[in-house]
């Protein structure tokens, strides 16, 4: 399995507060430009989107509720010091 070919899990990152939440996870890289191309100039200052491989489809439905995806946020080393997890407002 290539890097182009794993399924990819998108992260809401608020720098300020140090917290992130998971807004979409098992996307394919189409998924993600379109997604990005939408939402990144909704943006405010201090947040950012992070895109981060899985390993392996996760079987959850939905991200938010994926403790597999909060796995890969913690073992991704892109966050120092470790954010905090919140749930997103829907």
């Amino acid at each position: 399995m290539t890097d182009q070919q794993r399924p990819k899990l998108i992260v809401a990152y608020n720098q300020s507060d140090n917290e992130y939440s998971l807004v979409a996870h098992n996307q394919s890289p189409e998924e993600i430009q379109t997604f990005l191309d939408q939402w990144s100039r909704h943006l405010r200052e201090g947040h950012s989107f992070v895109v981060l491989d899985q390993v392996r489809r996760h079987a959850t439905e939905q991200a938010q509720a994926c403790r597999a995806c909060r796995d890969t946020v913690t073992r991704s080393g892109r966050f120092q010091p470790q954010p905090k997890f919140i749930r997103r407002k829907e």
